[in-house]
């Protein structure tokens, strides 16, 4: 459960590398809101450099979200196509470990809100109906949050005085 690279293996044009790992690599917690659906692939160009160890190409993995909107879950495919790592290879005979680096940039492209579809309706704040499957018949409430702020777009400022107080003087 490991990507490893042998420097001393890499020819000096490069060597392309591709494959899979468990998504267990991930570490995710269990029972959160996203599971692995499939593993980890990636395709990998490989070349060393004057003792640094360049890396580049494809990872991605299947993972499966909870909404945001509507609580369902769905798959999605997460990764990064410009994959890029950079290691300093003292030793040309020691294997260098890219896992916490593929890791890192799967992680890093989770959405960070979720959605199944942009368009999802979400979930009936009165009733919890999920609305992308059926409609209810919830009025839905007014937004009063920003009633004590209606009036303000009828006031006009001019000189750093409201049209009221420049009627007074």
């Amino acid at each position: 459960m490991a990507i490893l690279i042998e420097p001393w293996r890499i020819p000096e044009e490069g060597k392309d590398m591709a494959g899979e790992e468990p998504a267990a690599v991930l570490d995710l917690e269990p029972g959160s809101h996203i599971t692995a659906d499939g593993p980890i692939v990636y395709a990998l160009h490989l070349q060393c450099v004057s003792r640094e160890l360049i890396v580049r190409g494809k990872v991605g993995c299947r993972l499966r979200f909870e909404c945001s909107r509507c609580a369902e879950t769905f798959a999605l495919e997460v990764g990064e196509t410009d994959f890029f790592a950079e290691r300093a290879v003292e030793n040309v005979h020691d294997t260098v470990d890219l896992t916490d680096e593929v890791r890192e940039t799967i992680i890093l492209a989770f959405p960070s809100y979720p959605l199944c579809q942009p368009a999802c309706r979400g979930l009936c704040v009165q009733c919890g109906i999920n609305l992308n499957k059926e409609r209810c018949g919830c009025s839905q409430p007014a937004n009063e949050s920003w009633t004590a702020l209606s009036g303000l777009d009828r006031i006009e400022v001019r000189n750093g005085r409201t049209q009221k107080e420049k009627i007074k003087k």
